[in-house]
């Protein structure tokens, strides 16, 4: 009986803080207090972006940079026009490839060297892709 008597009493001091009265609140004690700022996540199809950022290197904030947010997943259409598997950001995304020329565009504004990886997003630059962004 004491602990049902202690779990109304906590229930009952929730709801006082949550600002309304027990009888307004009764039964939305499992309901957040708070106001939640959740991302907006859109998928989006883009052609070709021949932006130099994509393919310099591993950097895992590029999309930060890119495109003000944070993709979540992206695959890529290939020449033969299929497409690839979904791709995760830092978990199946190194590409095979790497970088054999250093500065191939030597007005790129990120580090662009000879013989470093690269993630898959590097044929945003000259692939047609669709990815899922966060906001």
């Amino acid at each position: 009986m004491q602990n049902e008597m202690t779990r109304v009493v906590l229930a009952a001091a929730f709801i006082v803080m949550a600002g309304c009265c027990f009888s307004e609140c009764l039964g939305q004690e499992d309901l957040l207090i708070y106001r939640l700022n959740q991302a907006t996540c859109t998928q989006i199809e883009a052609g070709p972006t021949h932006d130099c950022r994509w393919p310099a290197n591993l950097n895992g904030a590029m999309d930060y940079q890119v495109l003000q947010g944070k993709i979540i997943a992206y695959k890529l259409q290939w020449f033969s026009g299929g497409w690839s598997d979904w791709y995760v950001p830092g978990y199946n995304d190194i590409d095979n490839k790497f970088n054999t020329q250093a500065a191939v565009v030597s007005t790129c504004s990120v580090p662009y060297e000879v013989n470093t990886m690269r993630r898959k997003w590097s044929y945003f630059y000259d692939h047609t892709h669709q990815y899922i962004l966060c906001k």
